[in-house]
């Protein structure tokens, strides 16, 4: 009844919990509500972006010999296996055909057959279309495609590699989800307001939005730098020792992989964060890349920020991952 009050503490404290905990939730699924579901004009768009562009490789009518890459339907099953809600699958797919790389790659064998993929130029809008298309769609599929797909599984768990992924895989997919969330919002602030208005954004909204990625996937996730504008994304030691060896790695011309540690009982996982254009907008040279109007914003919000003066291609952070062991 709704006028009863528990008087019990424990349940108080229960019941503020609660409603906490569903206010947060309120929040990831308001920021990710566009995911959802998109209309029947925009599905027809979606399949019309595919037939041009995917099908090519991705052909539901290939022989099994002649084919390209693998079918459509292949794809997302293999996402839909680690992936199975919308908002993961959307968030996950979308990251990799933002940044198509083989160590992001959820289908290793291929990737070693076909190649990665080229980057196709679809706008962020785009690529949600195309991705809710892929899962809410009941895709063709080649004749020959259920029985090999069975037959690859049964491989795959004789190997016994089963559907479990490995901390540092568990990781890096865990800070690619953030990314997307964090960068899909961030681009909408800058397209409907001017990148002063994103640095407002980012000063009000993305720890919020990380702690809640992080709460919807049951891990604990942080933004960490060595040069922080908020100065409560300061590395600490463990944090920093990985930032001045990944520095070193990228001044060298070598790649940067994430990085798996056990402190605490906990699996603690470190991912780069590395600049392109539009971080520049707001971290790059206040007397070129950075407009007046931001900088003034930047300054007021943020008298100690040290997150400015980079280029394309350089270390501004780290995702630091905190993940609770299991059997």
């Amino acid at each position: 009844m709704l006028g009863f009050i528990d008087q019990n503490p424990n349940n108080m404290k229960k019941g503020l919990a609660f409603l906490t905990l569903t206010g947060i939730i309120f929040l990831f699924s308001y920021c990710t509500r566009d995911q959802k579901s998109i209309s029947d004009e925009k599905m027809s768009e979606a399949f019309a972006l595919m037939e041009t562009n995917c099908f090519t490789c991705h052909s539901p009518d290939a022989s099994e010999e002649s084919r390209l890459a693998p079918p459509m339907e292949a794809v997302k099953r293999h996402y839909m296996e680690e992936e199975p809600t919308k908002e993961q699958f959307i968030t996950t797919f979308v990251a990799f055909l933002q940044d198509p790389k083989a160590e992001n790659s959820k289908m290793p064998g291929a990737v070693n057959r076909f190649g990665v993929m080229p980057k196709m130029e679809f706008s962020e809008e785009q690529l949600l279309q195309v991705a809710t298309y892929v899962f809410d769609t009941k895709l063709e599929q080649p004749d020959w495609f259920e029985e090999h797909y069975q037959e690859e599984r049964k491989k795959y768990q004789k190997k016994g590699q089963g559907n479990q992924k490995s901390y540092l895989e568990r990781g890096k997919n865990y800070s690619l989800a953030t990314k997307a969330i964090l960068g899909k919002n961030l681009l909408t602030a800058i397209n409907t307001e001017g990148p002063a208005y994103a640095v407002e954004f980012c000063n009000t909204q993305a720890i919020p939005l990380t702690d809640s990625m992080g709460l919807a996937q049951n891990v604990r996730i942080t933004r960490v730098s060595d040069r922080p504008r908020n100065p409560d994304n300061q590395a600490h030691e463990a944090a920093l020792n990985y930032i001045q060896t990944a520095k070193a790695l990228l001044q060298n011309g070598e790649q940067i992989q994430g990085q798996i540690q056990n402190r605490n009982g906990k699996k603690i996982g470190y991912y780069p964060i590395v600049t392109n254009e539009m971080c520049l907008k707001c971290h790059g040279d206040p007397d070129k890349d950075i407009k007046p109007e931001t900088l003034a914003k930047i300054k007021k919000l943020y008298p100690g920020d040290q997150a400015t003066g980079y280029k394309t291609d350089q270390l501004r952070g780290i995702w630091v991952l905190e993940m609770d062991k299991k059997s």
